[in-house]
């Protein structure tokens, strides 16, 4: 094949630029919520690897090229690059921090995601995003673009929604009521794994749809996690029914800990016990109270995604998928 239309700029810019976007671009419950020293400096740890890795750093592209050599490009091709977008309805011009990407990391499932951006994006900006990917990106044959904003859901119009991020201050998370019966204690070792798979399974057999949006946690990463204070076994008077766990995280502008497990038996499924965890998780972790609970969830997931609104955390956006 021949080498994609290289219609990017070679000059990249500067983080600042990204970093004012990517402000101007939050969800209002961010702004508002979320001090703004905290959300810039979130903000530049997050977009600075797109800028000084993903669209420098030679030895990423590399790993890239090694995974899906099937597009025939040279391994530079895989790095993102800035592209002009073109100017919203009376407004200023745009550009974009874009590069392919495989779902999964897998040479069949093609796309191009947008990292960064010189203003917000909108829904107006739509058409011009599949051009780009169409043209710019022809080789790698993407099958969508994958955008993040904070609009709600079906803002975009023929688009999809894939995972969203629910967040929700630790002070008031915290200040939730749980059930007496309900409580958590720390985890310094991974003994609990095997029944923790058994939970898991379970859960597949009974609902075949929970494997697509939940996996089991290496052991590895749940014992490293366990030695910082991040995985706590849930209980119902004593008894051990489940594991939530998070890991030290800064995301979109909120900095605090994403979770990465909350899972209960499915025998003490039903009983409102869910909607809780997320309460538990903040009360258990020792972080300040200024700090933010976050979580990814597909909106596929409608349980969980429910159960955590209903635990008082907030939808402050996500990714949109926009078929090509």
């Amino acid at each position: 094949m021949e080498p994609i239309d290289d219609r990017a700029s070679e000059v990249l810019p500067t983080l600042g630029v990204l970093v004012d976007a990517a402000d101007a671009a939050l969800h209002p419950w961010v702004r508002d919520h979320v001090p703004e020293s905290v959300r810039r400096q979130a903000l530049a740890d997050e977009l600075g690897f797109w800028l000084h890795t993903a669209a420098q750093d030679s030895g990423y592209a590399q790993t890239y090229a090694r995974d899906a050599p099937r597009s025939g490009q040279p391994a530079d091709a895989y790095l993102d690059r800035w592209f002009a977008l073109g100017a919203e309805r009376h407004g200023a011009q745009g550009h974009v921090l874009a590069g392919p990407r495989y779902l999964g990391r897998d040479p069949d499932l093609p796309f191009v995601g947008v990292s960064a951006s010189d203003r917000p994006l909108t829904s107006a900006d739509q058409y011009r995003l599949v051009a780009l990917a169409r043209e710019a990106f022809a080789a790698f044959e993407p099958g969508f673009v994958l955008v993040t904003t904070a609009d709600p859901v079906g803002a975009w119009p023929d688009t999809r929604p894939k995972m969203r991020q629910v967040v929700g201050l630790l002070r008031d998370l915290r200040r939730r009521d749980t059930p007496r019966e309900l409580t958590t204690a720390p985890r310094t070792d991974t003994a609990f794994y095997d029944h923790y798979r058994e939970i898991h399974a379970v859960h597949v057999a009974q609902e075949p749809a929970h494997a697509r949006h939940a996996r089991c946690e290496d052991r590895d990463e749940l014992a490293d996690l366990a030695r910082q204070g991040m995985v706590f076994d849930v209980q119902v008077n004593g008894t051990w029914v489940g594991v939530v766990a998070a890991e030290p995280d800064a995301r979109r502008g909120i900095r605090g800990v994403t979770v990465v497990e909350l899972l209960l038996d499915h025998k003490y499924r039903g009983r409102g016990y869910g909607q809780h965890l997320s309460t538990l998780l903040a009360q258990a972790v020792r972080l300040p109270d200024e700090e933010c609970l976050m979580g990814t969830i597909h909106v596929e997931n409608v349980a969980a995604y429910r159960s955590a609104l209903r635990a008082g955390r907030v939808d402050v956006g996500g990714e949109i998928v926009i078929p090509l």
